[in-house]
């Protein structure tokens, strides 16, 4: 077996061990190439009411809240308690006050109902553990026209469609439209992509008929 051969499975033992959101790069950088093609995706501008859902480190909560400025306001969705209250010292010590940090349970966003213009899901759907009524919540939390972007990794060869190192797109897709959203676009060349290929799918909640 060759080098060249090696690095991948060397590389995926420490994902195994460390996290998919822990390799160099694989946190999200703002000054990055991810952070124009989300800015275009989402339509993000001064005012917007955004969210993000497994904010982890806080990384993106941080880009999201300079993007849309003091008028508008930023969601930090979080679920593991010890990130909670560190999400929420970063807020406080960045001054933001257009930021909201928010409990998430595994069947819930914990967003308020048609809070939101734009939901971003980053990395964080392959470990959702009960999809329906968790889009469901995200369904809710969305105001009608408003968009969620799901970016994620597709598994490994000979992994299941969804594993904690990453979801097929094609069942993010079924299992999002089966909550009730619209698919948009599925963008299969999405940067910050660490060491495998990333992802984005976008959906938008249905207008009222």
């Amino acid at each position: 077996m060759t080098l060249n051969m090696l690095r991948p499975l060397k590389l995926l033992a420490l994902m195994l061990i460390a996290g998919c959101n822990t390799w160099p790069g694989g946190g999200f950088n703002a000054s990055g190439p991810e952070m124009p093609r989300l800015r275009e995706a989402l339509g993000l501008r001064t005012g917007m009411v955004v969210a993000d859902v497994g904010a982890g480190r806080g990384q993106l909560t941080l880009a999201l809240a300079a993007a849309v400025g003091s008028p508008g306001h930023v969601f930090s969705s979080e679920i593991d308690p010890a990130r909670i209250g560190a999400l929420r010292e970063k807020v406080a010590q960045a001054g933001l006050g257009n930021v909201t940090v928010v409990e998430a349970k595994t069947s819930e966003s914990g967003l308020p109902a048609g809070c939101c213009d734009a939901i971003v899901l980053r990395r964080v759907y392959h470990h959702v553990t009960e999809p329906a009524a968790t889009n469901a919540s995200l369904l809710r939390a969305l105001r009608p026209g408003g968009v969620l972007a799901v970016i994620d990794i597709p598994p490994p060869l000979f992994f299941p469609e969804r594993s904690t190192l990453g979801v097929a797109p094609q069942l993010v897709i079924d299992e999002v439209k089966a909550s009730g959203f619209e698919m948009v676009q599925l963008r299969t060349d999405w940067p910050g992509r660490g060491p495998f290929d990333s992802y984005c799918a976008l959906f938008r909640k249905p207008l009222p008929k």
